[in-house]
């Protein structure tokens, strides 16, 4: 089940294409310090990263999809929870929020340093 409509989008990154990027930036160094956000690109929506998955693994996976208001409830209800209980939970307001929200990064420069990822994001889930 999924909380809200699924349309918001996030940044991701198969560790494949990070182990690469790190050996390419060994092979050709430059002076001084860099600092980089790596990501892989085209960033998917949770839609589309559930349909990616799907097609990864042949499985169907439903398509439920919980209001937003409500998903926050339950969140709300398993904060109190927790606080009467002294236990955490998997499912938290805080949670509930993160999943909701788009988390995208910047990787320009990456990409414009002549990087080539070797992966996709759909090979890296087929090898995960």
């Amino acid at each position: 089940m999924m909380v809200g409509a699924g349309t918001n989008y996030k940044s991701m990154a198969y560790v494949g294409n990070i182990v690469e990027f790190i050996k390419y930036k060994l092979k050709n160094v430059a002076a001084g310090y860099e600092v980089y956000n790596y990501v892989d690109k085209p960033d998917l929506n949770m839609n589309q990263l559930v349909a990616e998955v799907e097609q990864s693994l042949n499985k169907k996976i439903p398509s439920m999809h919980l209001p937003y208001p409500l998903g926050m409830l339950g969140g709300y209800c398993f904060d109190i929870l927790s606080k009467i209980t002294g236990k955490k939970y998997a499912v938290s307001s805080v949670r509930v929020k993160k999943f909701c929200a788009t988390t995208q990064f910047d990787a320009t420069k990456v990409h414009s340093s002549g990087f080539v990822a070797p992966y996709t994001l759909s090979q890296g889930l087929d090898r995960t």
